[in-house]
C-alpha cells in the first residue's frame, strides 16, 4: 500500500474516525512489516519517524532510550508510533469499537510536546512525563504522571477529568497547569484562567480560580498539609515556550526540573543545601552551567558536572537559616 494512505489510515485511527475494515487494513500491513523485517515508512518533510512491530513485548530504542511496553495476550491490539522521541500507544480491546481505543503518550526527557485531544482541548506535555486517553470525543477523561498544561474546550453538559496521583481534578472549560510526578513529594495545581475543582480519595474538594494554585502530598500521611495560594500563574506555565522559572522553589525541587530538562542526576554533599529557595527566570536559550552558576553563587555554592554531562554535584555552605 502507499505510505501517504498508510498515513492516512495512521491518522484516522488517531482521531476515531477509521472504520472497521480501514484499521483491519492498517493491522495486515503492520503485522507484514514484522514479518519482512522492514522499517516502516520515513517521512522527511515532517520529521516524523515511525517505527511499530506487534509483538508481546514491544521495544524501541531511539537517543538511548529504551521504551518497554507489554501486551497480554488476550484480544486487546496494540500499535505503537515514536514521532520524533514522543511515543504514542495505542490500544484497542475490540477493533470495531473505536471508542475502546487508548492512546498512551509518553514525552523523554529533555523533550515537550503539544498535543490536542479528540474533543479539541490541547494538551502541553512536559519531559519525562506521561499522558492516558481514549480516542472518545464524549468521555474527557485523562490521566497525567508527570506535568500538563492544559487548555480545556469548554462544555457544559461534558466534564473534563483529569486524574494525577490520588487527585481528580475536574473543569468546564479553563487552563490549568498539574504538576505529578512520580516519586516527587506534593502535586502542585495551579489556574491560569477560569475554575476547577479538585477532589482527593476522600473525596475531600477545593475549588480554584485563576492564578491560585494548591499544593498536596502524594502520598496519604496522618495530617496532610494542604497549602493554597496566590500566585502569578505564567511563572508555572513558562516551561511550554521552554522558559525555566522558579518562586521560591527548593534547590532539590530545581534540581529535578533541570534534572528532567538537561537529562542528568544531582548529587547534593548536603542536606541543607537542598533547602535552600531560589527565585529567578531563564529564557530558553539559557544552558545547564549558566543556570547553576547564577543559582550557586546566589547560596554560596558551588557545582561540577561530570566528564559525560549526565551528573551534577552541588557543594558548599550553602544558604544561612
Amino acid at each position: 500500500m502507499p505510505d501517504e494512505y498508510i498515513r492516512s489510515l495512521a491518522r484516522k485511527w488517531q482521531e476515531g474516525t477509521a472504520t472497521e475494515e480501514e484499521i483491519k487494513l492498517l493491522l495486515q500491513w503492520y503485522g507484514k512489516e514484522e514479518e519482512d523485517g522492514e522499517d516502516v515508512v520515513e517521512d522527511t518533510e515532517a520529521k516524523n519517524r515511525i517505527r511499530t512491530n506487534i509483538w508481546k513485548i514491544i521495544q524501541v530504542r531511539r537517543s538511548r532510550k529504551i521504551v518497554y511496553l507489554r501486551m497480554a495476550a488476550a484480544a486487546a491490539a496494540a500499535v505503537l508510533f515514536v514521532t520524533g522521541g514522543i511515543s504514542y500507544m495505542y490500544r484497542s480491546e475490540t477493533i470495531a469499537r473505536p471508542e475502546k481505543q487508548q492512546v498512551e503518550i509518553y514525552v523523554p526527557k529533555t523533550q515537550r510536546n503539544k498535543i490536542q485531544l479528540p474533543d479539541g482541548s490541547v494538551v502541553w506535555l512536559n519531559a519525562d512525563s506521561h499522558l492516558q486517553y481514549r480516542i472518545n470525543k464524549r468521555e474527557r477523561e485523562v490521566v497525567l504522571e508527570g506535568e500538563g498544561f492544559f487548555d480545556v474546550v469548554q462544555k457544559a453538559d461534558s466534564p473534563f477529568i483529569v486524574k494525577a496521583g490520588r487527585y481528580v481534578t475536574t473543569v468546564l472549560g479553563t487552563s490549568f497547569n498539574i504538576k505529578a510526578y512520580k516519586g516527587e513529594a506534593t502535586v502542585a495545581i495551579t489556574v491560569a484562567s477560569g475554575k476547577i475543582q479538585v477532589q482527593d480519595e476522600h473525596k475531600r474538594k477545593t475549588v480554584l480560580t485563576s492564578n491560585r494554585q494548591i499544593t498536596l502530598a502524594e502520598q496519604p500521611v496522618n495530617d496532610e498539609v494542604v497549602v493554597e495560594r496566590t500566585v502569578k500563574a505564567t511563572a508555572y506555565n513558562a516551561w511550554i515556550e521552554g522558559t525555566f522559572e522558579t518562586n521560591n522553589g527548593s534547590f532539590e525541587e530545581i534540581a529535578n526540573t533541570l534534572g528532567r530538562r538537561y537529562n542528568v542526576t544531582f548529587y547534593f554533599e548536603q542536606e541543607s543545601l537542598k533547602k535552600c529557595t531560589f527565585m529567578a527566570s531563564f529564557d530558553s536559550t539559557a544552558t545547564l552551567p549558566r543556570i547553576l552558576g547564577l543559582l550557586c553563587r546566589i547560596n554560596n555554592s558551588t557545582y561540577r558536572i561530570s566528564e559525560d554531562n549526565k551528573e551534577v554535584y552541588i557543594s558548599g555552605e550553602g544558604c544561612h537559616e
